[in-house]
């Protein structure tokens, strides 16, 4: 009998016959799972190497999924309650933590670091290691060559200062941030090194935004909301240079040292000290937004961050030899690569006024901060220039200012003892300006300063007191006035059909104080001295006006006109003809038919100005005050009546006062010429110094655009000036208040004005021309 071969099975008709035996004999057994007798005889009676190939690629599998989805996150969960059994002094998180010996790779995600003051937040991330051969023979730098570059790249990153206690919440937030971070031999032989990191950030934004969970009721409303919040600043491109020298240790004095020349090159970098700062470079799209709410805001960002201990600062004792060296300053440079915009917004009645500035590439900002205290305190510097300027208001009249270049320098000096007189010094230049100038501009600046000053009650325990000191010096300037009569003024911004006086120089100088040294003073008083030189009054009429092209014939058929400036000998152009240059003009060509009327060689103007402040909270207090020394001096009948009216605070007998009877503020004005002044008179040269005496100083101190009945919307609508002229449209909005139960005007604020005026001319040449 021939014996047959045991035919090949193939691995899938294995298991189904596996299978169903295992079934079958479930059935004769009554059981479902199998017992390992019968698996055991099972596999020895028929070949198991595929059953094993099918449990190794089920075990394989459940690996896998472990390790991709499970591997780290149990890593994580590790290392998370190791860290916190080691870290007692915050709490931190690790949601997943994976890594690779071969590529150098270490990933995590959801990381969290928090503590009482701070908390780190890290969505995902990855670290590579990358080696790099270095050589090096300073033992000390042995990290250094371990490590010696750091490279981070963030995608969508945010920094913020704050928490559920303050308001308002400091946010900087970037989409893209790429930073190094490496070291160099320091600025100074004398140091280790210096640490560097360099960054470039995109679609940078720095904002003020509520604060989450923030407990009191917010009636400080910002002017202005972007997106989340209050934005601060923006830029397109932000590229960041952080540098600081690690300090080395102060020599001890020798023989070799005593040798060297004091005022050699080499000793001089010897005593240069340890450098900290930071480089900021804002490219294009770069906007700045600040006012008094913002600056409400950083004021308090600053208490809460780097509140007084009102403790007498220590002076600094110098580094001794064998010492760590002493870093002096902090440094901070911001420079602007492109073009730029400045807001400076506030808020009245509920109404958001801006002043809108542009300013051209090459504008920068320095700001020095002292390390150390000496016997004198300390002083923090910040300078900077803005170039091109183009400054704008929110007003219908909307030109300000023009200029080609704006510098700043501002010093403040602060006393060991918190309490003590501080002075702060400013001086601004401004070179080649054009400023356009109407009344209303200083109702619109008072407001803004007023919105700017603390609306809290004066507080004794915190008063500090100051004195600011400021000098503005204009280089080439032209000041230009509106003239037209009953100060109606074109707003438009293309063909303006206004008549213009402008006051034009080569110098002019203004120097005053603002002390501040007494708590609540009944009265204050500042004194300006203006000096200027090579001025000139110019006239402008526009095409619709009458006289303007008789004026400008008998300007052109003037025989003073004639004569050129090489050959002219009035004093008014001789510092010109010196130098063999003509005067800057910008606005005031004489292309465009600007006349020439009047021409000084020197002007001092000196102001002295006494004034009664306001102080909100207190307002009512200061009224009891003024009608309590009115009493003094009035009958006892009409101290009886002045008690009556003083003891009743409501709205309607409030305006029974009559504000004239209040002590007046004083305004003393000294206008002093030079002598061989030249005048030409034009008639229409007179009429429009009259209109700017009404414009300026009378009853048409609020202007009125040709397109509008009211006057602009950003001016305070109680009266025109402090002179008591009520506005056009003041009275009805005054009778809808009343009806409504708004607010009325205080009395305070009508206080009349005592106003002396001397001016002074020696040696005026007039010409009538012909």
């Amino acid at each position: 009998m021939q014996k047959r071969e045991p035919c090949l099975l193939s691995p899938r008709y294995k298991l189904k016959l596996l299978l169903n035996i295992i079934m079958d004999h479930s059935r004769e057994n009554e059981s479902i799972v199998p017992s390992l007798t019968d698996l055991e005889g099972f596999l020895t009676e028929h070949n198991s190497n595929v059953v094993w190939l099918f449990v190794a690629t089920i075990l394989s599998c459940g690996w896998i999924i472990y390790l991709t989805y499970y591997n780290s996150r149990n890593l994580g969960l590790i290392l998370t309650l190791v860290l916190n059994r080691l870290y007692k002094n915050g709490y931190v998180h690790i949601g997943s933590f994976s890594f690779s010996v071969l590529s150098g790779k270490v990933m995590f995600r959801e990381i969290y670091y928090i503590n009482e003051d701070v908390s780190i937040r890290i969505q995902d991330g990855f670290l590579i290691f990358r080696c790099i051969k270095t050589e090096t023979q300073d033992p000390s730098s042995s990290w250094r060559s371990l490590i010696p570059v750091i490279k981070v790249d963030i995608s969508t990153g945010r920094l913020a200062f704050g928490n559920r206690f303050l308001p308002q919440t400091l946010c900087i937030n970037f989409d893209d941030a790429f930073l190094t971070y490496t070291t160099k031999p320091p600025s100074s032989h004398l140091d280790q090194f210096m640490h560097i990191v360099k960054g470039k950030l995109e679609n940078v934004r720095v904002m003020l935004v509520p604060s989450p969970r923030h407990v009191s009721l917010q009636n400080d409303e910002p002017p202005r909301l972007m997106g989340e919040g209050f934005v601060v600043m923006q830029s397109n491109d932000v590229d960041i240079y952080y540098y600081m020298d690690e300090p080395g240790i102060v020599p001890e004095e020798t023989d070799e040292n005593a040798e060297e020349s004091p005022g050699s090159e080499s000793t001089k970098l010897q005593d240069l000290p340890p450098c900290w700062g930071l480089d900021i470079v804002c490219g294009k799209g770069t906007d700045f937004n600040y006012g008094p709410w913002a600056d409400r805001q950083r004021e308090c960002l600053w208490k809460f961050f780097f509140p007084a201990d009102y403790q007498t600062l220590k002076v600094t004792e110098l580094a001794k030899p064998r010492k760590p060296r002493q870093i002096l300053a902090f440094e901070l440079r911001m420079n602007i690569i492109a073009d730029a915009t400045i807001d400076l917004l506030f808020t009245k009645n509920r109404e958001t006024n801006a002043i809108h500035v542009n300013v051209g590439a090459g504008s920068y900002l320095e700001v020095n901060v002292p390390m150390t205290v000496s016997e004198n305190g300390f002083s923090p510097t910040i300078k900077g220039q803005l170039l091109h300027v183009d400054a704008t208001s929110s007003m219908l009249y909307r030109t300000l200012l023009e200029a080609e270049m704006l510098a700043f320098h501002l010093n403040a000096f602060y006393q060991r003892i918190w309490n003590m007189p501080q002075e702060w010094q400013c001086e601004i230049e401004v070179y080649k300006a054009t400023y356009h100038f109407i009344f209303a501009q200083k109702n619109f600046f008072t407001d803004l300063i007023q919105e700017w000053a603390s609306d809290s009650a004066p507080d004794i325990y915190s008063f500090v007191p100051y004195t600011w000191k400021l000098k503005v010096m204009f280089h080439q300037f032209e000041m230009i006035w509106a003239a037209n009569q009953h100060n109606w003024i074109d707003c438009s911004t293309k063909q303006q059909e206004n008549v213009y006086l402008a006051a034009c120089g080569e110098t002019l100088n203004i120097d005053f104080s603002l002390p501040f040294n007494d708590f609540v003073p009944g009265a204050c008083n500042t004194k300006f001295c203006l000096k200027a030189e090579n001025m000139d009054l110019r006239l402008f009429l526009p095409d619709c006006h009458p006289s303007r092209y008789a004026t400008v014939t008998l300007v052109n058929d003037s025989q003073s006109n004639k004569v050129t400036p090489q050959t002219s000998s009035s004093n008014e152009t001789q510092s010109t003809h010196k130098t063999g240059k003509l005067k800057w003009r910008n606005v005031t060509q004489p292309e465009i038919d600007w006349i020439d009327c009047w021409s000084v060689p020197n002007i001092l103007l000196c102001i002295d100005y006494t004034w009664h402040p306001i102080y909100p909270q207190k307002a009512d207090e200061q009224l009891k005050q003024s009608l309590f020394e009115m009493q003094q001096l009035a009958s006892r009948s009409s101290q009886k009546a002045a008690e009556r009216t003083l003891h009743s605070p409501s709205v309607s007998q409030r305006l029974r006062i009559d504000p004239s009877e209040l002590a007046p503020d004083k305004l003393h004005v000294e206008l002093e010429m030079s002598p061989d002044s030249q005048i030409i008179l034009y008639g229409p040269l007179l009429k429009a110094l009259l209109s700017i005496k009404e414009n300026y100083f009378g009853e048409d101190d609020m202007y009125t655009d040709f397109e509008e009945v009211v006057t602009s919307p950003v001016l305070s609508l109680s009266t025109s000036s402090s002179s008591g002229w009520p506005a056009v449209g003041v009275e009805e909005n005054e009778k809808k208040e009343a009806e409504s139960g708004g607010k009325q005007v205080h009395p305070l604020t009508l206080r009349p004005w005592d106003i002396s005026v001397f001016i002074n001319l020696y040696k005026v040449h007039g010409k009538l021309p012909v």
